[in-house]
């Protein structure tokens, strides 16, 4: 092969042209890399302001524009000095939300708002819109019943391919209010304005989660008015995870329990207030727990002169029921509860109990109350 001798210069000249257009390559490579990256980047930033922007109007939910028929009363919440209205029918759900998940058998909601229904109808007899706080319920607002579903959603479908997306975006949250509330919407359709009466007029339903083993009969401890209550054998809630509760107290802070709900114990018509002499069990003998209904449950207690309403005692000591037990238990008081609620009405664990097994809506309201079921 015939050598060509270039001189040196030419020889730098040809190495530095060759590192020029190598460099120059190199910059518009990286160049063109950038801004496909800034390009992604945008893209990637859009879509998560867009997806953003998406899940706060859609995770805003407006109660007075769901799809819920109006019967035109309206129940007003207040929360945090601001107040929301909306109709009876929509703050149904509410209420059985903040008791009931929306997992429980589809009768046993449907029996329940009846009875959430009736109970506020009774309370509106005479007014067209009431405070939520006087009703005395349990509720959750539409955002906290979203947050409750959505915390369920995440919980049970956190690895899945949607449940990963759907959490990170920020979307399952109104996607999964969106299906649950079409499930409680179907439920309140088939159970639409209907109430329960007992001689022509809207009932009391009480209700509550859990019985001592039998729901409580009024008729025998209060006026007629109340004679539709039934007592039912609830065999079924002594499996309850609500049946039983116990409670110890040192006699000191039995004592000063009582004495912030206003209930003073006196003894020969003095205050007792020296207990470093006071022998427990002295003052649990005390007690005089005789007034007792034929379910068990306590009506009223004497503790030496004093005597004391059952609710009452059972609010002062954060009791869960008025079926109690109370003894001496290694120099305190152990009270022992069944059941969780009043016991009046409806037990909402049975009520479960009987819709799975196979009961409907109308059959759970009458096994708990003497009534006729109507349109209101």
């Amino acid at each position: 092969m015939k050598k060509t001798n270039l001189p040196v210069h030419a020889i730098h000249q040809f190495i530095f042209q060759k590192n020029t257009t190598y460099n120059i390559l190199s910059k518009y490579i990286i160049k063109r890399r950038v801004m496909k990256n800034k390009t992604t980047l945008f893209l990637v930033l859009t879509g998560m302001i867009a997806i953003t922007i998406a899940s706060l109007i859609n995770n805003k939910i407006n109660p007075q524009k769901l799809p819920i028929e109006k019967i035109g009363k309206q129940v007003v919440m207040e929360s945090n000095g601001y107040s929301m209205t909306m109709d009876v029918e929509a703050f149904i759900p509410c209420v059985i939300m903040a008791q009931m998940s929306i997992d429980s058998p589809k009768e046993a909601l449907k029996a329940q708002s009846v009875v959430v229904r009736t109970y506020i109808l009774n309370k509106m007899i005479n007014k067209h819109s009431i405070n939520a706080k006087e009703l005395g319920l349990p509720y959750v607002s539409y955002q906290q019943m979203s947050g409750n579903w959505y915390d369920k959603y995440k919980e049970e479908n956190m690895l899945s391919g949607w449940g990963m997306f759907y959490t990170v975006s920020g979307l399952g949250k109104s996607r999964v209010f969106s299906k649950n509330f079409e499930g409680i919407s179907n439920i309140m359709s088939k159970t639409k304005g209907k109430v329960m009466k007992n001689k022509g007029k809207i009932i009391l339903p009480l209700f509550h989660n859990t019985s001592n083993g039998q729901t409580r009969d009024l008729s025998k401890i209060l006026v007629d008015d109340y004679n539709y209550y039934k007592s039912v054998k609830c065999e079924s809630d002594s499996k309850s995870e609500n049946y039983l509760s116990v409670r110890f107290f040192t006699l000191k802070d039995f004592l000063e329990k009582l004495k912030a709900r206003g209930i003073i114990i006196y003894k020969d018509k003095k205050e007792l207030t020296n207990l470093k002499d006071m022998d427990i069990s002295e003052f649990v003998s005390s007690f005089d727990v005789s007034s007792k209904d034929e379910e068990g449950y306590q009506i009223w207690l004497k503790i030496y002169d004093t005597k004391i309403e059952a609710g009452k005692f059972a609010k002062a000591l954060n009791l869960n029921s008025t079926s109690m037990d109370i003894k001496e238990y290694e120099k305190g008081i152990r009270i022992e509860t069944k059941g969780k609620g009043h016991g009046i009405g409806l037990s909402m664990d049975y009520a479960r109990e009987l819709a799975e097994k196979g009961k409907d809506w109308k059959e759970i309201l009458k096994t708990f109350y003497d009534c006729s079921i109507v349109d209101y």
